[in-house]
């Protein structure tokens, strides 16, 4: 663990700069670099952001998968309820959940753990505190491990590549009713991929109650330690552009597994890539796509790309429809949150004049 997340004002700087405050789009700076006035700038980033085809920026906190090296997609049987959905838009482990049909599950979700032995004392929690039925009254999960340590690929903003791609054979791009115009497109390219983005030093400074200097240096020291990522703006889904589909997708490579690895970088369909160990299955991919067509052309384009070298696949299909409800930064708050109430923990152990003994098994 790294050591500066033991400090409480660093926890307290993470907490605000990954939640988003205190990050600002530089509205001036777009301005210079595409060569249009302010006011129209700020009009169309105003758009973007009112019809909900990207969030305001924030700082990801990329250590994330060092605090919970752990990747866990299960395939669950949970009923649709308000009770459910509140676990899953609450539950500090699930980074996204899915509502499919496959087979006899209802519903995919997607979980970060330290290890597999909190991985088994969550779940027996959340049946405990009767966060999802009993065992007997469902369908039991199957579960799927990964290791975070076997990515490879890791590009959120990739897929604004693939919109690109249409939007330069002249297909027009409408999202969530919105015509996207071509400075406007410019504006989302730069804004997801981190260009245009500021953070107001002194708005941090005044609310935590330190120096500016202080918020710069340690910001600087975050981004060197790779404890968060710079700056960006998100889609408001896990890595789908709205009214794109995610595929979630298995691989069994058999042969030139260096090749595959290679073109998948390469593929801005792909934004997220790992190694996996599940039966036959060798890759773990999560794709985007515009619509159906597309993915299915993708896998004929690999198969004569690549003959003999790829078999099984098993695919899950995931649109914007089947996705709950759930803050990206959820998983990454509650880790910062976590450390805060054990350095608060122990600070009054201190005060009481009495040693503080921590057993974290979270």
């Amino acid at each position: 663990m790294s050591k500066l997340l033991n400090d409480m004002l660093n926890l307290e700087i993470l907490e605000n700069i990954c939640e988003g405050t205190s990050v600002e789009v530089n509205i001036s700076a777009l301005s210079k670099i595409l060569h249009k006035h302010r006011n129209t700038i700020k009009s169309q980033v105003n758009a973007l952001l009112e019809n909900e085809i990207i969030n305001p920026p924030i700082y990801p906190f990329i250590w994330l998968y060092q605090e919970y090296p752990l990747l866990v997609v299960a395939r669950s049987d949970l009923p649709r309820s308000p009770e459910i959905d509140s676990f899953l838009r609450e539950d500090e482990n699930i980074f996204a959940a899915f509502f499919v049909r496959d087979e006899a599950y209802n519903t995919l979700m997607i979980e970060y753990h330290k290890d597999i032995y909190t991985y088994g004392e969550w779940r027996k929690k959340i049946v405990e505190e009767h966060k999802i039925p009993p065992r007997e009254a469902r369908y039991p999960a199957d579960v799927n491990f990964f290791s975070n340590r076997h990515i490879f690929k890791y590009q959120p903003h990739s897929p604004i590549h693939i919109m690109e791609e249409r939007y330069n054979t002249g297909q027009e791009l409408e999202i969530n009713g919105f015509k996207i115009s071509p400075l406007c497109f410019q504006i989302l390219k730069r804004l997801m991929s981190g260009e245009g983005i500021q953070t107001n030093e002194n708005l941090l400074s005044q609310k935590l109650n330190v120096h500016r200097k202080t918020i710069e240096r340690r910001i600087s020291t975050f981004l060197k330690e790779r404890i968060v990522g710079r700056p960006a703006c998100r889609f408001p889904k896990f890595f789908v552009p709205p009214t794109y589909c995610l595929v979630y997708c298995l691989v069994e490579v058999r042969n030139g597994f260096d090749q595959i690895v290679k073109a998948i970088k390469a593929d801005y369909h792909i934004p997220m890539a790992l190694e996996a160990n599940v039966g036959k299955y060798n890759l773990l991919l999560f794709k985007v796509f515009p619509n159906l067509d597309d993915h299915f052309r993708w896998e004929e384009e690999y198969n004569k790309r690549f003959p003999n070298y790829l078999g099984a696949m098993k695919t899950i299909i995931l649109s914007p429809q089947m996705t709950a409800n759930i803050m990206q930064q959820k998983v990454s708050l509650g880790i910062i949150k976590k450390r805060m109430e054990m350095i608060h923990g122990q600070e009054i152990m201190e005060t009481l004049g009495t040693p503080a003994v921590f057993i974290n098994n979270n």
